[in-house]
């Protein structure tokens, strides 16, 4: 774990470690059967979630990469106003592995 400067503001703590996954075709299907739209509209959308999702995995210790964590985190609390919970749990098994 690197080590932090001590004129940050920023908490060392141990990191998780997680695998990739993708959410898009697991909101895709979603949308199609529940809300009868094409999921086409929203490829950009799902390019941009995955892409935070994978940053986050590979994330680095500094202000920048906290930042795109609290974007994805304010995109998974977007989503679970959207979408019922277990739309992807079902689907994959999430598990995280202490380093």
């Amino acid at each position: 774990m690197s080590t932090l400067k001590a004129d940050t503001n920023m908490l060392a703590c141990l990191p998780k470690k997680t695998e990739r996954i993708k959410w898009t075709p697991y909101l895709r299907k979603y949308i199609s059967n529940g809300y009868a739209e094409h999921p086409d509209l929203y490829t950009d959308d799902f390019r941009v979630l995955d892409e935070l999702r994978n940053d986050c995995i590979y994330m680095e210790t500094n202000e920048k990469a906290l930042n795109r964590l609290i974007k994805y985190y304010a995109q998974l609390v977007f989503l679970s106003s959207k979408f019922p919970i277990d739309v992807c749990i079902k689907s994959f098994k999430h598990t995280y592995i202490y380093i």
